[in-house]
């Protein structure tokens, strides 16, 4: 439990939040049980179960695929390991031909992608119970400023200031949405019109024409 929220912010938490975290506590020892490593003959059962299901690697010493083999799975529970095999042996994994012995990479990155769900739900389980504590101060600092905003001296007195901060306000204060000076009101509006562009036929050949 204190491995997830410090005792003592845990002894300040609302009873609600508490047992949000006992909940938490529960869940994160689970998922470490699910994912404790394995036995070392249970890793020694499924290499020779894939040895004797698949061709082995051309090239590739027997007893050397053995070692690699267990290092790669020694910190992999046993049934992601079983798990991992089974899917091979099934043709459920891509990328694999389905005639040699997977390679220990192959194998391990297969059985990683197994547990890796479980990974990311104690991640997250961890951030939720580090933040136990912040959202529990955040939930009575709302309620206190609820309590505080609804009792009717506190009304009173806001009331008061405004009353108070109007009362002392100079009058005129803020835009007058009136109608302008008329003489700013007209320079505006001249300067609203499109010039006229005088006619430039009267200066072509053809204007000159009509004009005699």
């Amino acid at each position: 439990m204190f491995d997830l929220i410090a005792k003592d912010q845990f002894d300040r938490l609302p009873e609600r939040y508490r047992e949000r975290a006992r909940q938490i506590a529960l869940r994160v020892q689970e998922i470490d049980r699910l994912l404790a490593p394995g036995s070392p003959e249970t890793i020694r059962d499924t290499a020779l179960r894939l040895i004797g299901q698949f061709r082995p690697q051309p090239g590739v010493d027997v007893a050397a695929f053995g070692r690699e083999f267990r290092g790669v799975c020694a910190d992999l529970p046993e049934w992601a390991v079983c798990e991992a095999a089974n899917d091979f042996i099934a043709g459920r994994v891509a990328n694999h031909t389905g005639q040699f012995v997977p390679t220990c990479a192959e194998f391990g990155k297969q059985a990683r992608a197994i547990i890796a769900p479980f990974h990311a739900e104690r991640y997250a389980l961890r951030i939720e119970a580090s933040r136990l504590f912040d959202r529990a101060a955040d939930e009575k600092r709302r309620v206190m400023i609820a309590i505080e905003r609804a009792d009717p001296a506190v009304k009173a007195r806001v009331r008061a200031i405004v009353a108070e901060a109007r009362a002392g306000a100079p009058a005129g204060v803020g835009f007058l949405h009136g109608s302008l000076d008329p003489q700013v009101q007209a320079t505006l509006d001249a300067m609203k019109k499109t010039p006229q562009h005088p006619s430039k036929i009267s200066k072509t050949r053809i204007g000159k024409d009509d004009r005699r």
